[in-house]
């Protein structure tokens, strides 16, 4: 079995892929409703149940803990610091694309291959 620290390690990835896949709705209904809550790095975030909602879906064994942590505190805002789950997801998705790109940097186009390939064809090298 899991123990929770273990299943709070995988919360934030999972909710950045689930908001990223979702925020076409997510961002509409947070601006609709002014359900945005600020966030320590100083953006914002959906409304807890919102990412309590999504997050408990994604992480089933998650739920064995959530009524404990209900009845000491029902506070969602809590509940989601406690999950460390309060911050911005749009600064982290950024902050993950950035280091993919340093991860993978951009490849030459084939076609620069290619054409050098062929004037050494042309030059009589190949």
């Amino acid at each position: 079995m899991m123990t929770f620290e273990e299943i709070k390690a995988t919360l934030p990835d999972k909710w950045l892929d689930y908001y990223q896949n979702n925020r076409s709705w997510i961002k509409p209904l947070m601006n609709s409703r002014k359900w945005w809550q600020k966030t320590p790095d100083d953006g914002k975030r959906p409304a807890a149940d919102i990412i309590l909602g999504a997050i408990t879906a994604l992480e089933p064994k998650l739920s064995l803990w959530m009524p404990p942590f209900c009845q000491l505190n029902s506070d969602g805002n809590k509940l989601i610091e406690v999950l460390g789950l309060n911050f911005d997801p749009e600064k982290e998705i950024k902050k993950r694309e950035e280091e993919k790109a340093k991860s993978f940097p951009e490849l030459p186009p084939e076609t620069d291959g290619l054409e050098q390939l062929r004037q050494k064809i042309q030059q009589g090298e190949l």
